[in-house]
């Protein structure tokens, strides 16, 4: 069948979809339509984008996704082993399958229930209003799997920095001198945003399992790898550039060099593509991903503090993006 042939029936689709009588129900979102071409499968094309994060996440790529998503080659699974608050996840294009793993269980408590129950959650964060009272409670656990992925999402808005999502303690954002909108503004728009994402989610294989078995179950020839693990230790900073190594640990589960050196151990057999985000540090840099391409992008870490995000893609991925160039374009940049 040509594209030719598809268009009539799309063009049908979307006439379904917008030619309704008014006030008729339609589903939440349209995020994605799905062309199948013969013999190469299905082709996700986003309709409507997603245009906030879910979490305010530690180490979190919303900002860079776009970036980011320039050196994905075409792939029939999708994985993210790292997951922590699935910024790429919901900014990609759909594909056959995709699997989003993080061993922090509130993380994906939060993205399970989206995907299963989130026009309860929906209306449960409607109904929520930016008060400390509210920031204060989410500190504590509820046995209820909606209720707690509503008080995870509560302490990551309304906390200060980006590790209240993992449990760490801070302050209540109720700041009003913001250049821009206050953060109570802000949580006033969110669940305007969700519909999109709970879409978007739909069909996506939630895991919380160690990152090695994941990659090894899915791994193959046609799998994106998209490893995103807590940063280097010794490349963390607090504000005005003093050397950390336990007081800013912004994620649940953390990293050491030897734990490192065994993920990168397991990159480098893999039969699939891979993309590796992180900061420059000699561990990366001399050591273990000294012979894969290396790419940086100038970005805004916690604090507005200018960082350099570095993206390392192995050989497959380099091969496969090469491949795709005439097809999608040159993807320095």
């Amino acid at each position: 069948m040509t594209m030719g042939g598809l268009w009539p029936r799309l063009r049908l689709k979307l006439l379904c979809w917008t030619s309704c009588p008014k006030g008729a129900r339609l589903f939440p979102a349209v995020s994605a339509i799905t062309l199948i071409i013969p013999g190469k499968g299905a082709l996700g094309m986003m309709l409507e984008q997603v245009t906030r994060p879910a979490l305010r996440y530690h180490g979190g790529k919303f900002r860079l996704a776009a970036w980011i998503i320039k050196f994905f080659p075409p792939h029939r699974v999708y994985v993210e082993p790292f997951g922590g608050g699935a910024s790429l996840l919901l900014r990609k294009s759909r594909v056959y399958a995709e699997i989003y793993n993080d061993l922090d269980d509130e993380l994906v408590n939060v993205f399970s229930v989206l995907r299963n129950r989130g026009d309860e959650l929906l209306e449960a964060l409607k109904l929520t209003p930016f008060a400390r009272a509210e920031f204060d409670l989410s500190y504590e656990i509820s046995t209820c799997p909606v209720e707690q992925a509503r008080r995870t999402i509560v302490r990551s808005f309304m906390g200060f920095g980006s590790a209240a999502a993992s449990g760490k303690r801070t302050g209540f954002r109720a700041n009003s001198n913001r250049s821009h909108t206050t953060p109570a503004y802000d949580w006033k728009n969110y669940p305007d945003a969700l519909p999109v994402i709970i879409e978007r989610l739909r069909g996506v294989i939630v895991e919380n399992r160690d990152a090695a078995e994941v990659i090894q179950q899915h791994d193959s020839e046609e799998t994106l790898i998209y490893a995103d693990p807590p940063y280097v230790l010794s490349t963390r900073s607090l504000r005005g550039g003093i050397k950390s190594y336990t007081a800013h640990t912004g994620y649940k589960y953390e990293m050491s060099d030897d734990e490192h050196r065994a993920l990168a151990k397991l990159l480098h057999s893999v039969s699939g593509m891979v993309v590796l985000s992180g900061y420059s540090s000699k561990l990366y840099e001399h050591e273990l991903y000294a012979k894969w391409e290396r790419f940086e992008k100038q970005s805004m870490a916690d604090g507005a503090k200018p960082r350099t995000e570095i993206v390392w893609i192995n050989p497959a991925c380099s091969e496969a993006l090469h491949a795709a160039s005439g097809l999608f374009g040159a993807y320095r940049g």
